[in-house]
C-alpha cells in the first residue's frame, strides 16, 4: 500500500502548528521523539499497493496508539474523536484523522512490531546507563479472555455434532437437549454444514492438545484457569520478565498453561533475546522450583534464585501455626536429616519417583524420612500424628539441583538478592488498574500477546521518561492511589507512608 507523506513542516495555510499548545517538557514530546527515532533505526518495510487511497503513515499511527495507551484509552471510537479535536493527540499523530475502523485495523495488523519497539526501549536504557540488567525477576498472572465461562462446548457435544454433519442419523431429542453454546452453532443460519464442520474440527483439535473437558466457543485457544481469588475463568497465562534497576519490562510471553510450573525457560529466553545479554541473577517464586527451571539456570550459567515452599512462607511470615506441621521440622543438610519440634532426628530411609504426565518432562524424585523408635516413645505423639499412624514420615523433593537451591537460599546474601523479586509485581498492577487489560477485546493467543506488548511498550516509554527527568511518585500521589483502590474495591485502608 502507498503511505501518505506527512507534512511535518505544515506548509498548509494555517496559523498555528500542531505543537503550539504542547509544553516544552511534556511527555508527549518524549514519546514522539523516541518512536520516530526507533522507527527510523528499525527501518520497517511496508508492502506498498498502488490501488486505492494512500494509507496513513505507520509511524504516526503507532505514536497515536501508544499515546492513547498512556492516556488509558482502548476504545477505537474514543481515539478517533481525540485525534480530531484534542491538541496533544493532533501533535502526537501529525494531525491525521483516522476512522475507528482504521485504528482497529492498524492496531491488529501491525502488532508484530510492538515487541521490536519494546526492544528499542531496553536498548535505550542500556545506552543511557540506566541499567546493566543484572537482576531480572519473573512472574505470571492470569488475564481473562474474551469468552464467558458458560460459553463453552463439551467433548460429548462436539462428537455428537460431528457425527450429525457427517451424515450419521442422530436422535432429534439429543439435538434439542444440547446446551446453549452448542445449540447456537447447530441453529446458526449464517453458516453452511461445511463451515460448521470446520469449526468442530478445530474444537476437536483443541481437545486433543489440551486434555480439558470443555473448549471456549468464542476464543478457542483460551483455557480454563484458576484466578487469584480461587475462582475458575476462561483465560490466558501472562508471563513477564522485569529488570530490577529500572522496573522496565524485558519480555512478555502468553501461554495456555493453567499454571506457571514449567514456563520459566520460555520467558527467560525471550528476555535474554530482548536485552541482548544474560543477566547475572534471575529470580522467581516457589511455583517455578522444579528440575526444568533449575537445569535451565545451570545450562545458561545464570545465578537463579527460587526459594522452597517453606522458605517462601518464612519470607512472608506465614508459617503454619501448628507447632507439629512440616514447616517446623528443621532440615540439617550436613547429616541429611530432619529435626522435629521434640528434638528427635528423622533419617532418610527410601526414595521413589513419580513420572510426569508429559513424557518430555523429568520425573519427580521424592525422599522419605522417619524415625519409628523415636515416634513410638514420643510424648507428643497424639499432637503430631493421627490415630491410624504409627510414626511420622516427612516427604521431600529429592532432585540434586533442588537440594542445592535450598542451601543457597539459606544464605543471607542470596536472601537479600531475592528480596528484589517483588519488582515484577508492579507492572501487572499497572496493566490491570490503569491499562485495563481485562477489558481489552482480543481473540487468540497471538493477538493477545501482541496487545499486551503494546501495553508493555507504553509502560516502558513512560518509565524511560521518568528515568530521564528523575520523576518519582510523591507522597500525595501514593496516598491518592491507595484511596482510589480502597474505594473501588471496598477495602479497608491501613497503610503507613514514610
Amino acid at each position: 500500500m502507498v503511505m501518505k507523506n506527512m507534512d511535518k513542516k505544515q506548509t498548509k495555510l494555517i496559523i498555528r502548528t500542531n505543537d503550539y499548545n504542547v509544553p516544552s517538557d511534556h511527555i508527549s514530546r518524549f514519546v514522539v521523539d523516541f518512536i520516530e527515532d526507533a522507527y527510523e533505526k528499525l527501518d520497517i518495510k511496508i508492502n506498498e499497493n498502488n490501488k486505492g487511497r494512500p494509507s496513513y503513515n505507520l509511524c504516526s499511527m503507532i505514536k497515536l496508539l501508544i499515546w492513547a495507551k498512556l492516556e488509558h484509552m482502548d476504545s477505537a471510537r474514543i481515539i478517533e474523536e481525540m485525534a480530531k479535536y484534542h491538541d496533544i493527540f493532533k501533535f502526537v499523530c501529525d494531525g491525521i484523522t483516522p476512522s475507528e475502523r482504521t485504528i482497529q485495523r492498524y492496531r491488529d495488523e501491525y502488532g508484530e512490531y510492538y515487541e521490536l519497539f519494546l526492544q528499542m526501549t531496553l536498548k535505550k536504557a542500556s545506552e543511557e546507563k540506566y541499567t546493566e540488567f543484572n537482576h531480572v525477576a519473573i512472574d505470571g498472572t492470569v488475564k481473562k479472555a474474551c469468552n464467558s465461562n458458560h460459553n463453552t462446548i463439551s467433548k460429548k457435544e462436539t462428537q455428537l455434532l460431528l457425527q450429525y454433519y457427517k451424515g450419521v442419523q442422530i436422535d432429534e431429542d439429543k439435538l434439542e437437549n444440547l446446551h446453549k453454546p452448542a445449540k447456537k452453532l447447530y441453529e446458526n443460519p449464517n453458516l453452511n454444514n461445511e463451515e460448521k464442520l470446520e469449526i468442530l474440527y478445530d474444537i476437536e483439535t483443541e481437545f486433543t492438545l489440551t486434555g480439558q473437558d470443555k473448549i471456549p466457543m468464542n476464543d478457542k485457544q483460551a483455557r480454563k484457569m484458576k484466578g487469584k481469588k480461587g475462582n475458575f475463568l476462561i483465560a490466558y497465562n501472562i508471563q513477564s520478565a522485569v529488570d530490577y534497576d529500572t522496573k522496565l519490562i524485558c519480555a512478555i510471553n502468553v501461554t495456555q498453561s493453567p499454571t506457571d510450573h514449567y514456563q520459566l525457560p520460555a520467558i527467560a529466553d525471550k528476555a535474554i533475546k530482548n536485552i541482548k545479554r544474560i543477566p547475572e541473577h534471575m529470580s522467581a517464586d516457589t511455583i517455578y522450583l522444579n528440575p526444568t527451571s533449575l537445569s535451565y539456570f545451570k545450562n545458561k550459567n545464570i545465578d537463579g534464585l527460587i526459594p522452597t515452599r517453606k522458605q517462601s512462607k518464612e519470607i512472608i511470615g506465614k508459617l503454619n501455626k501448628n507447632p507439629f506441621h512440616k514447616d517446623h521440622f528443621e532440615y540439617i543438610g550436613e547429616k541429611d536429616v530432619f529435626k522435629c519440634p521434640a528434638g528427635q532426628y528423622l533419617t532418610f530411609y527410601n526414595q521413589y519417583t513419580i513420572p510426569d504426565k508429559d513424557p518430555e518432562k523429568p520425573a519427580k524424585i521424592k525422599r522419605l524420612y522417619n524415625n519409628y523408635t523415636a515416634c513410638k516413645n514420643c510424648k507428643y505423639q497424639k499432637d503430631c500424628i493421627s490415630q491410624k499412624q504409627t510414626h511420622r514420615t516427612i516427604t521431600e523433593n529429592g532432585n540434586r539441583l533442588q537440594i542445592e537451591m535450598y542451601f543457597k537460599m539459606e544464605k543471607e546474601e542470596y536472601q537479600e538478592e531475592y528480596s528484589k523479586r517483588p519488582c515484577v509485581e508492579g507492572p501487572f498492577g499497572t496493566f490491570k488498574e490503569f491499562y485495563h487489560i481485562e477489558q481489552e477485546v482480543v481473540i487468540g493467543k497471538t493477538k493477545t500477546e501482541e496487545r499486551i506488548y503494546l501495553d508493555a511498550l507504553a509502560y516502558n516509554i513512560k518509565r524511560l521518561y521518568n528515568l530521564k527527568y528523575n520523576k518519582n511518585n510523591q507522597k500525595e500521589d501514593i496516598m491518592n492511589f491507595c484511596e482510589n483502590i480502597s474505594v473501588k474495591h471496598q477495602l479497608a485502608l491501613d497503610v503507613n507512608i514514610f
